[in-house]
């Protein structure tokens, strides 16, 4: 049985929250009502976590989409102590929900409430490292999904040009896919190379150019994708992979990596890590949990405390 004391903290602005503005006042009729934290917007989660920890919350369920999941974590190791973090609960709250659904999240927020209440066996109980990104000496910021080059290109152009969701990503990717096939310009600037000194558990990486390099704690990327095939295997290190390949090579392995195929079948170099360094002439934007960041020329990349997550 459990013995949780779960909180819940809604994103407002989640997709979610916003096509049922009464899911807050529903789970506040399941949890006492201090326990139940709406944000609306980054500020606001600190103050939120700070409240809940005061409440002698120790499972956390998180009501909003990839960026909420990996935007939660930053404020949380900042304000919660690190010998005892909440439980993380995953919801699906957001417009895709990769990573809850990776983490397996299923079902309405306030019946993963409900089955947490009750007791009911989990289906998923596991401890698995987050990433902890450090750009250019900055604030350590923490989520579940770190690329850069092609992946960050990707949602630069998703954002930009297509309705949100699958069918955006979708076409995204299938405007990519095509331009690759016939050489065209989108292709060749989508798939540019970068010049980078790459190192992992202090040894370097054979390779002065780079397509793609990414770091996760959860296997799965979207759209059926699920190149990560060691995270979430060892509680101290996450996955890290990184590639010099052409679009068409890339393209050409799509499938293998749709279906999570050994890595000696893919052009991706895979590495489970502790630590990854990244040294960039050139600054390279990046991102994590779908959030892109300004242009940075160093990237110390580690795996940060194994959080444990639970899915009633």
């Amino acid at each position: 049985m459990s013995t949780f004391q779960p909180g819940v903290i809604v994103n407002a602005r989640a997709k979610r929250a916003r096509r049922d503005p009464a899911l807050a006042e529903r789970l506040a009729l399941l949890l006492p009502p201090e326990r139940v934290r709406v944000t609306a917007g980054p500020e606001d989660v600190e103050p939120a976590l700070a409240a809940l920890r005061g409440q002698g919350v120790d499972a956390l369920v998180v009501v909003g989409g990839d960026g909420t999941i990996g935007g939660t974590f930053t404020p949380l190791l900042r304000c919660w102590p690190r010998l005892s973090l909440p439980a993380i609960v995953p919801t699906l709250g957001g417009t895709v929900g990769t990573i809850a659904k990776s983490l397996g999240a299923r079902g309405r927020p306030e019946e993963s409430v409900e089955r947490l209440l009750s007791g009911a066996p989990l289906r998923v109980d596991t401890r698995r490292a987050i990433v902890e990104v450090c750009a250019d000496g900055g604030e350590r910021r923490a989520g579940m999904i770190f690329i850069n080059g092609v992946g960050v290109r990707w949602l630069e152009m998703y954002y930009r040009d297509s309705r949100l969701g699958l069918s955006g990503a979708s076409a995204v990717v299938a405007r990519i896919a095509g331009s690759a096939l016939v050489g065209g310009s989108l292709a060749r600037r989508i798939f540019a190379p970068f010049r980078a000194r790459v190192s992992v558990e202090g040894e370097e990486l054979d390779g002065e150019e780079w397509t793609i390099m990414a770091a996760s704690g959860v296997r799965h990327v979207g759209l059926g994708f699920q190149p990560f095939h060691s995270a979430g295997n060892d509680p101290e290190r996450i996955h890290f992979a990184a590639t010099s390949a052409s679009a068409f090579r890339l393209l050409r392995d799509m499938p293998a990596l749709r279906v999570g195929a050994e890595p000696r079948n893919t052009c991706l170099e895979h590495h489970p890590a502790r630590r990854v360094v990244i040294e960039i002439p050139e600054a390279e934007s990046w991102s994590l949990d779908a959030d892109a960041y300004p242009p940075a020329k160093l990237l110390e990349i580690s795996a940060g405390p194994a959080l444990r997550f639970v899915s009633p």
